[in-house]
């Protein structure tokens, strides 16, 4: 039997397709529900929970509970340890396929021998390859990984005989995706493809919860999130709280903690106003698409709303008033996505026999690029393979030439996923060793084709005359950070040198928790990475920049300084930018520089902010900005130079944050990906 999967950060189903009805159809799970939380809890006896039961025990605050794992696939980072053992989301995503496979052969009596998963559109080849591999594991084959959005647009397009171009709007519990298709007779042909990975219902949920402490927080002066098992409750019951407000006016939320107890109303108003910034974060990726593809709102029939989280009264309002193009609910929300899946699988079965042809053409969600070295050889650069939003499958050959007097056998090749003409900006998907080409010091020509098969996963192979040769993958180093440098200093065993300016928005808006649990994550922060190779600086900015602490490898020094930093010492609010200033201190230093910026608040001179982060590009400095509370992420993605360079996170996750960027400064790959 062949299903579909829709592999959720909140929730999962399983679909077949039924050839006596002709339709996909959901195999529900043992409790007889079609969707099944991805959830899983760790009992201290030793039982694992996957699915219903374990959001029991989360809703109770029992067990270590892992949920929203899917956010950090790819990245081998640990997800949960339990009695000794590490698990990763890969491991964590094969318990919860495993046990969505045995609910489907129970529901069906059937053995399950091949899959289809559904991935985000925007997930890189890390993440695609760990879902694959994760399948794998379950003992299924896996024919083919199908992004999400596409697999709704399959569900939608393959019951619609008209023409139209449609924009899927997938706003999932934990992801957010958005992809243009035309739909032609039933036929699938996506245009161009954007998003959030780490953007979605959860982040919504967040907000209730911390309205909620905040409120309690004023009331009794304690904090109910200091307790893991209560935070694990609001987090459960604000999902709740969510779709009540998707219904109704308002939604009283009782809250008890160490001996207080409290009532508090939360009206669809206030939810609304408090989470506006979340909505403007998805009009900003619905904006770059169409501007990326140089298309226009008008070119556009309607919007098709997919995912649970697009239940928000306020998303399709949102939608309209932004495009003023019809906006359309997907007949089934929660499943569109699965029963794609199930399509996709029915059609890469050889007998088929109810299922008409149906032909989908997708496109890759990164460009692929090969790491080079510029023109006039003073730095590395990624020369772009190829491009995004390009027809998947895609092929690129290209001519790569062994000087003359050259005599080596062999040559590294590293493979980049990313825009960014840096190549630190970008993820380092992989290294592989070209050898077996006859040189004999002449000049050699060799071929190296690059290949985005239709899962969107990475190939390459290498000719010389035509004739193939030995390409064999390494491990990609743990320090890369010499690729931010110059090919004539490459170094083999040495150390990089790193300049590190914090710059820290001290506006009015950061007083309170803000600017004390910034403090605390930056002196985390330093921590980490502090070494004798390691410089960094201090810089706050509102109306006015004041260096803190220069360039220094002191780290008692930065760490004094850190405590030296209070709201509004340089005005109440953010008409300067910290960037100038930043890069002629790093711009004098050797080795790299890299300017982290938290900020807020919405900057009051945004387009010369702009320009100077120009100017750092132009000097090889690495930008990566972080924004809290009523930050305008559009303005922060426009002076980040990494790609994922934008980091918009919560209060109680900006320690984590500022963790996934000291590992990846710590290696030199910049491709960030936040933890949950």
């Amino acid at each position: 039997m062949k299903v579909g999967i829709d592999l959720g950060t909140t929730y999962s189903a399983v679909a077949r397709y039924d050839r006596n009805t002709n339709k996909p159809m959901i195999l529900p799970n043992s409790f007889g529900k079609e969707i099944t939380p991805s959830v899983i809890c760790f009992l201290d006896d030793g039982d694992i929970l996957v699915g219903e039961d374990a959001k029991d025990m989360q809703s109770n605050g029992t067990g270590v509970n892992a949920a929203a794992f899917k956010r950090n696939m790819g990245d081998g980072s640990i997800a949960v340890s339990f009695n000794g053992k590490d698990y990763t989301s890969e491991d964590l995503s094969a318990m919860l396929l495993q046990h969505l496979i045995a609910d489907a052969e129970k529901a069906t009596g059937e053995k399950i021998t091949e899959a289809v998963i559904t991935v985000p559109a925007y997930f890189n080849d890390f993440q695609r390859t760990a879902t694959i591999r994760a399948g794998e594991a379950c003992g299924v084959k896996v024919p083919k990984i199908i992004n999400e959005p596409t697999a709704a647009a399959i569900s939608y397009g393959y019951k619609h005989a008209s023409d139209k171009t449609v924009m899927v709007y997938d706003l999932g519990g934990g992801t957010f995706d958005v992809t243009i298709v035309r739909i032609s007779k039933g036929n699938i042909e996506v245009i161009g493809t954007e998003g959030n990975h780490i953007l979605g219902g959860k982040d919504w949920d967040a907000a209730i919860v911390k309205y909620v402490c905040d409120q309690f927080i004023d009331e009794f002066d304690v904090d109910p999130r200091d307790d893991l098992p209560t935070k694990n409750e609001l987090i459960v019951a604000a999902e709740g709280y969510k779709k009540t407000l998707s219904i109704a006016e308002s939604v009283t939320i009782p809250l008890n903690y160490d001996g207080y107890s409290a009532k508090y109303t939360l009206t669809r108003a206030e939810f609304e106003s408090m989470t506006e910034h979340l909505l403007c974060a998805t009009k900003d990726v619905c904006s770059d698409l169409i501007d990326s593809l140089n298309m226009s709102w008008t070119d556009i029939d309607e919007i098709l709303l997919v995912g649970g989280s697009t239940r928000m009264p306020s998303v399709a309002r949102f939608l309209k008033d932004l495009t003023g193009r019809d906006v359309v609910a997907h007949g089934d929300t929660d499943l569109a996505v699965a029963k794609g899946a199930a399509i996709t699988a029915e059609l890469y079965c050889s007998t088929a026999t109810g299922l008409r042809a149906v032909q989908i053409a997708d496109v890759t969600a990164h460009s692929l690029g090969v790491l080079s070295v510029s023109q006039d050889g003073s730095k590395f650069v990624n020369e772009i393979m190829i491009k995004r939003n390009s027809k998947v499958p895609s092929t690129v050959r290209r001519q790569f030439t062994v000087k003359k007097g050259n005599v080596t056998d062999k040559i590294e090749v590293f493979t980049l996923q990313g825009e960014s003409r840096m190549p630190l900006d970008c993820n380092v998907l992989a290294k592989v060793v070209i050898s077996g080409f006859y040189n004999r010091g002449q000049g050699v020509i060799i071929d190296i084709e690059y290949n985005y098969d239709e899962n969107g996963v990475v190939n390459i192979t290498a000719y010389q005359d035509g004739e193939p040769l030995s390409v064999v993958a390494e491990p990609v180093p743990d320090d890369i950070r010499w690729m931010g440098g110059s090919p004539k200093d490459r170094p083999s065993d040495e150390t990089i040198l790193k300049n590190i300016a914090i710059c820290v928005d001290l506006s009015r808006s950061m007083e309170g928790d803000p600017i004390e649990a910034a403090k605390e994550s930056i002196r985390d922060f330093v921590h980490t990475l502090a070494s004798k190779d390691t410089k960094f600086a201090l810089i706050g900015f509102g109306d006015k920049i004041k260096v803190v602490q220069e360039l220094t490898s002191d780290s008692q020094a930065i760490l004094g300084s850190i405590d030296d930093l209070k709201v509004k010492m340089v005005g109440r609010g953010t008409d300067a930018s910290p960037l100038d200033t930043a890069r002629l201190m790093l711009s004098s230093a050797a080795g790299i520089g890299i300017i982290v910026v938290l900020t807020d608040g919405i900057w009051g001179k945004r387009d010369a902010a702009v320009e100077q982060a120009m100017g750092c590009r132009s000097d090889n400095i690495t930008i990566i900005a972080v924004g809290l509370g009523e930050a305008d992420t559009s303005f922060l993605r426009q002076i980040a130079t990494v790609d994922a360079g934008a980091l918009f996170t919560t209060i109680d996750r900006l320690g984590d944050t500022f963790g996934t960027i000291a590992t990846a400064i710590s290696s030199g790959n910049m491709g960030l990906r936040t933890q949950e």
